[in-house]
Order: C-alpha cells, then structure tokens, then sequence
C-alpha cells in the first residue's frame, strides 16, 4: 500500500535514474515562479494597452527563437508537420492567455486578476487523471486549499483601493479557462516535439496572432515610451521566453497537479515585488498569506519528492540485479 506521506502519484513509478530529472524540474518551475510574479509588476507599469504590451512581448523573443534552428541543423530537421500541428494549436491558445491576461491586468486591478487565477489548481485537478493518470490523494487536495486560502489571504490584503472593472474581472474569469487549456495542452504536446521546438513554434503563431488583433483592432504600436522599452524586453526575454522554455522543459517530469500548486506562489511574489519596486505597503494580513502559500506549497513538493515504498523495493531489486 502506498505511503500516505505519498501526495503525488502516477500510474508508473518513477525510478531512481528519473528522481535527479525531477529535482531539476522542480528547480525549473521555482525559477519560473520568481520571474512570472515580477510579471505581473512590470505590465502593471508599462504605460501602452495590454495587446501592444504582449505584441512586443512576442516579438521581441521571436526573431531570438529562430536564430536556433539557423545554427543548429539538426533542430530545424525537427521542424516537420508534426511540430507545425502542435505549434497551431499551443500558439492559439497562448495567444488566447496573452491577449485576455495583459487586458485584464490593464483593466481590473492585480488582486482580482490573481485570486481568480488562484482557482487553476482545481480545474487541473479534474484534468489531472482523466488526461495522465494522476492520482492526487486527499492530503494533496487538503494541502492546495490551504495554499488557495494563502494565496487569497495575499491577494485581498493587498487590495486596498484598486480600481476595479466588471469587465476586467470577466476577462480573468475567461483567462484562468483559456491559460489552464494552454497549461494542460502543452504538457501533452511535449510528449511529441522538444521543448526548444515548440516555444519556437507556439510563440511564432501566438506573435503572427497577436500582430493581427492588433491591427483589426488599430493599436497604436508606437506607443511605447523610453521608460517601457527595456520592461517590455525583460517581459520577453524573462517572464515570456524563459520561463515557458523551463515549464515546457519540465512538464514530462512534473505531475501537472504539482506544478499549477507551486504556481501558487506567483502572487505572493508579485506582491513581494509591488512592495520593493512599486512602494506599495505590505501588511500582516500579505504577510501571514504568504508564509502559508510557502509552507503548503513546500510540504505537497517535499512529499512528492519522498521515494514510495514501491520505488524503494524498485529501487532495491535493481541494486540487486546481477
């Protein structure tokens, strides 16, 4: 019988060669943590409309991005009709995350924006097995509400007085389905193209996309000012290529229900950042949210990190084996 220390399994157990490449995952998802909650800072201080912010975003890295397969031959061989199916579809629903995520950041205020995304983890959770295998046991769940009430905590103890927007806040509702559609797909997709490959490829569409919103909507893509540039560029070079190349990367090794809990942690950065950049005050309440964020969080990846009674056995037959 399984441990109940166990919050985390899947259908396979994972071996002791594979455990290394789990621990690098899960030092992947932490840094993309810490640079997706500056995300949300530096959007909020860029002067232009969300879709000139994300145009940029995109476009920014994508010329970067293609300068890969122009030196390496044997990545562009791996550019066939297969990565060009994935790429469609992952780059559309990017796209889709892009355009409602930056608008809903301009136009309600980050604490509405980040304690709706906080509900991804349970539409993950009815995911999880139907489409993996995961099995998620109670403890694990108990755990990441714990987190969502952190995460809550954080989030309300920092609203204040922000401007709000009904619309605002239906473009987020709107966007944890699309950004958790996104989330599910691509770890799915991994399972067929490299990880270099497809953020080549879904950020190519997700950019031809976004300049064509753009357009039919007449944005002003001059509008950027001195101040905004080098922000837009640490949001394409950082939070945008970065950081999805580390999630893509780490997606066969992470079970997606871990990995959209320790997303958890993305507002509590984001606050941590608005309180040192933004002089925005951080209270009790932002801080006693945080330390549960961080406290369950550690706890559901510690234990997910702990060796089963079946890997151990696993793991001793091997040692064993002529």
């Amino acid at each position: 019988m399984v441990s109940c220390d166990t919050m985390l399994e899947q259908p396979a157990a994972s071996t002791p060669a594979v455990r290394p490449a789990r621990a690098l995952a899960l030092g992947a998802v932490t840094v993309t943590v810490l640079i997706w909650g500056s995300s949300n800072v530096v959007i909020k201080a860029v002067s232009t409309t969300g879709l000139v912010a994300s145009f940029y975003r995109l476009w920014f890295a994508i010329p970067l991005l293609w300068l890969l397969p122009v030196v390496i031959p044997s990545m562009r061989r791996r550019l066939n009709r297969q990565w060009l199916n994935v790429s469609l579809a992952g780059g559309g629903l990017f796209a889709v995350h892009q355009i409602l995520f930056f608008n809903s950041l301009k136009l309600t205020s980050v604490a509405n924006v980040t304690i709706i995304g906080a509900l991804q983890p349970a539409l993950v959770l009815v995911a999880a097995g139907r489409m993996f295998g995961e099995q998620v046991t109670s403890r694990a769940i108990g755990w990441s509400l714990v987190a969502v009430g952190g995460t809550t905590l954080v989030v309300v103890g920092s609203a204040g007085t922000p401007s709000w927007s009904p619309f605002g806040d239906t473009l987020a509702v709107v966007n944890l389905f699309a950004f958790t559609a996104y989330f599910l797909a691509s770890k799915r997709f991994r399972t067929h193209v490299g990880t270099s490959e497809y953020v080549l490829g879904m950020t190519t569409v997700a950019g031809l996309l976004i300049l064509a919103a753009a357009v039919l909507t007449g944005q002003e893509l001059s509008a950027p000012r001195g101040r905004d540039w080098p922000l837009l560029l640490f949001l394409a070079l950082l939070p945008g290529t970065l950081g999805h190349f580390l999630t893509n990367w780490a997606h066969p090794h992470v079970p997606v229900f871990l990995f959209s809990v320790m997303l958890l942690a993305v507002p509590v950065i984001a606050v941590l950042g608005a309180a040192t950049f933004l002089d925005e005050p951080l209270n009790l309440a932002q801080a006693a949210g945080g330390l549960i964020v961080l406290l369950a969080i550690g706890t559901i990846v510690r234990a997910s990190s702990t060796p089963t009674p079946e890997e151990l056995a696993e793991s001793a037959a091997e040692t064993d084996a002529p």
